[in-house]
């Protein structure tokens, strides 16, 4: 998730701080509240000039996020502002508007995230994931945003299997 070699050097800070580091291992691993306290830590800590800055504030509000919180999602959208180098902060802002739910602000975040950096992982992992959650209604020949199709949506959320599967 961190590919912090191709960031500029520009500020005073040439590598990434250590609790954000240590927030990353703890994220990886599920634990996102401590992940959550080393973001912060970091977030809050760092120097305004920075170069990671943005990165810092994406993870903070992205393990909010996975924590329940949806105010986290302001954090992500925050750190994206003026973002011009970094697509993880992209990626960050894309998964936690999914995991809300806001589809399209998801895509929005996924296609900038892009434009910076077309071969990120993470990003093109989801992209493929909502080009094809796009191509299938649930009921063929109806629209995905039918009425019956966005009912029958609701009964199957969660089940990841379409009306056509349960023949």
């Amino acid at each position: 998730m961190a590919n912090h070699s191709g960031a500029r050097e520009s500020g005073k800070r040439q590598h990434l701080r250590g609790d954000f580091l240590e927030g990353l291992k703890c994220f990886r691993s599920d634990d996102f509240e401590a992940a959550l306290l080393f973001f912060r830590t970091a977030d809050e800590c760092a120097e305004m000039d920075d170069i990671y800055q943005s990165r810092y504030t994406s993870f903070h509000g992205l393990s909010r996020v996975y924590m329940g919180d949806s105010n986290g999602v302001k954090l992500c959208r925050k750190a994206a502002v003026g973002e011009t180098r970094d697509a993880e902060v992209y990626y960050n802002l894309a998964m936690a508007e999914h995991r809300l739910g806001f589809r399209e602000s998801s895509y929005m975040a996924l296609c900038r995230g892009l434009k910076l950096d077309p071969g990120h992982n993470g990003l093109l992992r989801l992209q493929q994931q909502l080009v094809l959650r796009e191509k299938h209604a649930l009921i063929p020949g109806l629209k995905r945003n039918h009425l019956l199709n966005r009912l029958v949506g609701r009964l199957f959320r969660g089940t990841r299997q379409s009306y056509r599967h349960k023949e």
